[in-house]
């Protein structure tokens, strides 16, 4: 094992932390590590292969390529209309739920602002002031465990003039964190001072499907929901993702998609894997099975605060005094890349989140993570 209490290579100290998670090659290029021994729990993708309809459909990979893409995604449509329960006018399919996060400052009127609920993935803030929108961040707590009530957060919002949309996860990305009591309540605060609720949903499969704010469609048109196949199927490189809102609302940004956006492979793997329910069954069994034990692992490490999830992923903070980036340079030692969380809004560089992986690189993601601190200790001695 790597003493983490020397100084490590000296290319590692040089290595920034990635924007995003879910680039391990290049970051093992820039650390000098060989990039396919490295195991990235820095993306929250679902462990497991993708459903095996999908092997099948990339032998139609030729056929597919020959001809172009259904501009109106009318198959993948008809299918999450189906599994699902929403009618498909609500439905609007895109490349990936990105796309779909750039269509949405074409909801807001001119002078309007929006307000998100920090820390929420970053994309949100970079989409709405792309378009010249002015954001509010409104931090929620780690201290609090990133709860929030109706008594503190709306005279915050009822300081916010001409508010045009309201931006949270559910569960929030990189907390985990599930807000359904606050959503009935804060829907209708949205409703009555006419502002748009927008709720990302990209992760809410890996907890169930009765966690969905979609329940809140038949009582009012304000709601606006993210969702995403990349990440529980296990196909980020096809990028396929929708929103859920009115009609109306779809008829507005609709036209401001690319033609032709999500590619005839994405569509005929997306239609197939959302009516698998023997694989959603196992994720989530694998899913609730892996957190658990992780939590439970790092839970009794005394310099670590684990916050509890509801999706794919951990996020914990280091308590000591101990540099974090010595932390993560040791684990890219041990060939593990994790996702520090130091450009999230309302979080420090001492906050990492980490995807769930299977039981075997878990475990050696935890016996990596006991060893630093163990280290850490014996060399203050």
């Amino acid at each position: 094992m790597a003493n983490p209490t020397k100084p490590v290579k000296a290319q590692l100290q040089d290595v920034p932390y990635p924007i995003h998670g879910g680039n391990p090659r290049a970051m093992a290029e820039s650390a000098g590590i060989d990039p396919d021994k490295l195991i990235d729990f820095s993306a929250s993708i679902n462990p497991l292969s993708p459903p095996g309809c999908v092997s099948q459909l990339l032998l139609e990979t030729p056929r597919l390529l020959r001809e172009y893409p259904d501009p109106n995604c009318s198959l993948i449509t008809e299918r999450i209309s189906k599994v699902t329960g929403i009618p498909e006018n609500w439905i609007l399919v895109t490349n990936g739920s990105t796309e779909m996060i750039y269509l949405l400052p074409h909801l807001i009127h001119e002078g309007q602002k929006v307000a998100i609920l920090d820390p929420c993935f970053s994309e949100y803030e970079k989409s709405f002031r792309a378009f010249g929108t002015q954001t509010h961040s409104i931090v929620l707590e780690a201290g609090n465990g990133f709860s929030v009530s109706p008594s503190w957060l709306f005279p915050q919002l009822d300081t916010i003039q001409k508010l045009g949309a309201i931006v949270l996860g559910n569960p929030a990305s990189p907390t985990g964190k599930l807000y359904g009591d606050l959503l009935p309540e804060l829907q209708e605060y949205c409703q009555k001072r006419d502002i748009i609720l927008i709720i990302d949903e990209a992760f809410i499969d890996f907890s169930s499907a009765d966690s969905s704010a979609w329940n809140l469609l038949e009582r009012e048109s304000n709601l606006v929901l993210i969702r995403s196949l990349t990440k529980f199927y296990s196909i980020p490189g096809l990028r396929v993702g929708y929103g859920v809102l009115h009609p109306e609302k779809i008829q507005k940004i609709a036209p401001r998609q690319y033609p032709w956006s999500v590619n005839a492979l994405a569509q005929a793997i997306g239609a197939e894997i959302i009516l698998d329910k023997p694989f959603q069954e196992k994720t989530r069994t694998e899913t609730h099975r892996e957190r658990d034990f992780i939590i439970q692992a790092l839970s009794s490490i005394n310099e670590l605060e684990v916050f509890p999830s509801d999706a794919n992923f951990l996020l914990f903070r280091i308590r000591d005094n101990s540099p974090p980036a010595s932390l993560y340079q040791y684990l890219l030692t041990q060939s593990l890349l994790i996702r520090n969380c130091g450009n999230f809004k309302g979080l420090d560089e001492s906050f990492f989140r980490i995807s769930l992986r299977c039981r075997e690189e878990n475990q050696k993601l935890v016996n990596s993570i006991v060893e630093y601190f163990l280290s850490s200790k014996q060399s203050y001695k």
